[in-house]
């Protein structure tokens, strides 16, 4: 995996040596209103679970599991961008920030640096992501980036939960 760079933001390939500081930017409770998912436990377990993807594919193989740490010079990480790329040219993204770091454009621009990336280096072209209906700042990201909301029937292919949207992106062109 590649670091990448975006402005002043640098995507670092995910390592259990960013458990520590990342495990205090993922206990803050704030973060969770919209995952389906609790904090980490403790650096340990992110540690753990780090040393998983590090392995950077799907125990079958079958799909590339990338992570990139999001480090920003003054604050350090910020967050985390992470992308599951399968064998048909499909990628599910997905992004999540310290509360503190919403709504600077951080996600913005490491979830487009990411794809950009995931294009050239993987041959991407259709991106997926889910979205929690009342999440209106993720919604916003997503629709930056050139995501719409899928049908109904498309939709339905998905196992979705009650309150989540999915949202697609199509590549045509560079992102």
């Amino acid at each position: 995996m590649e670091t990448l760079h975006i402005g002043l933001l640098t995507l670092e390939p995910l390592t259990v040596g960013h458990g520590e500081e990342m495990f205090a930017l993922l206990s803050a409770l704030e973060i969770y209103r919209h995952l389906d998912y609790a904090p980490p436990s403790s650096v340990q377990h992110l540690e753990a679970l780090y040393a998983t993807l590090e392995g950077r594919r799907s125990p079958d193989g079958t799909q590339h599991w990338l992570n990139w740490a999001i480090r920003e010079p003054v604050h350090g990480l910020v967050g985390y961008v992470q992308a599951t790329v399968g064998q048909s040219g499909s990628a599910w993204v997905a992004y999540v920030l310290g509360a503190q770091y919403w709504g600077q454009g951080y996600a913005t621009l490491a979830t487009g640096c990411m794809m950009e990336h995931l294009i050239e280096a993987y041959a991407v072209r259709r991106f997926l992501a889910t979205v929690e209906r009342d999440n209106a700042k993720s919604i916003t990201v997503l629709e930056r980036l050139g995501f719409s909301r899928a049908g109904l029937q498309e939709s339905r292919e998905h196992e979705l939960s009650a309150t989540e949207l999915l949202f697609i992106r199509e590549v045509t062109s560079a992102v």
